[in-house]
Parts: structure tokens; C-alpha cells; sequence
């Protein structure tokens, strides 16, 4: 009884977490929505919260909000120009557009090539409720577990990982 309460609260902690078809679906979203737009811009980090929007690419460093509070920048942003400002909202369009829980995207670029790309879905909360899909076609992305992260394939999906809280 006391290890089925302890994994109740774990998971209540933890927030609900996607199924494997759910994985799926928001791959397929993701795929159509939002990493062509990652990949046309080269967006290295892209956020977008209250009081906090930041985007991270070729272009520079920007942020709108306080870097101390925001985190996420290389450490020397700059306030958003308009262009930053339309391809910071591009980004977030079509975040909106893939309907998923997904709100922080990261990618890896040499030269004008993708790597690969994390898709984070932190529900405004802390680790111990945030996921991650992967996009690794490559298989370069560093996948080691820890107590804390563990990388499962997407079932029928190359290339795709789901991380999260390992058990």
C-alpha cells in the first residue's frame, strides 16, 4: 500500500505524462508545425513566458525581461529589435499552431544543418514535471541516464526520443 501511495504522489508530483501515442501525435505535429520553422531560422533557444521571452540564434542573443530572472541567454542579450521580435513570434506561432504541451525548443546547428533539436514541455513547473522529445536523426545527441533523466525511443518514430524523469 505505502509503494502505491508513494508512486501516486510521485506522479502527481511528476504531472501526467504522454502516453506513446501521445508521443506520437505530438511528434507528427511537431515535424509539420514547428522544426521547419526551427530549422529555417537556426534556433538555438527560444522561450516564451510571462515577463520572460528570450530567442537565441544566428542573429544574436535577445530578451524581453530580466536575463538574471529569465535564464537561457549566452549571458550578453540584447533587447529585441523587430526583426528578433517577428522571428521570436514565428517560433511561437507555430507552437501554438502543433497543439502541444511543448513550450521551450532548442536546436544544435554546424553550419546550416541541423543536428538535433529538444522540444521541452515544463508546464511552468519545475524539473521534477518537465519532459523532453528529442529530435536525433543522426544519433548525436549525447543520451546518457541518470537518476533523473531517462531517453526512451518514440515507438515508431526514427529518429525521436522521449526523456523524463527516470523512475
Amino acid at each position: 500500500m505505502a509503494a502505491v501511495l508513494g508512486f501516486l504522489a510521485w506522479r502527481a508530483i511528476r504531472g501526467d505524462l504522454p502516453s506513446d501515442v501521445e508521443q506520437a501525435e505530438y511528434v507528427a505535429s511537431l515535424e509539420a508545425t514547428v522544426l521547419p520553422v526551427v530549422e529555417d531560422l537556426q534556433v538555438e533557444y527560444v522561450m516564451d513566458e510571462p515577463d520572460c521571452a528570450n530567442l537565441t540564434y544566428p542573429r544574436g542573443d535577445f530578451i524581453d525581461g530580466d536575463p538574471e530572472y529569465c535564464g537561457g541567454s549566452s549571458g550578453d542579450p540584447a533587447p529585441f529589435d523587430d526583426i528578433a521580435g517577428a522571428d521570436h513570434a514565428r517560433v511561437t506561432a507555430a507552437l501554438e499552431e502543433s497543439a502541444t504541451p511543448i513550450d521551450r525548443v532548442g536546436g544544435n546547428f554546424t553550419s546550416r544543418d541541423l543536428r538535433y533539436a529538444v522540444f521541452t514541455s515544463t508546464h511552468g513547473a519545475p524539473f521534477a514535471t518537465s519532459w523532453e522529445l528529442l529530435y536525433d536523426p543522426d544519433d548525436l545527441y549525447p543520451k546518457t541516464a541518470t537518476d533523473l533523466v531517462a531517453y526512451t525511443p518514440v515507438p515508431g518514430e526514427a529518429g525521436w526520443w522521449f526523456a523524463c524523469c527516470a523512475d
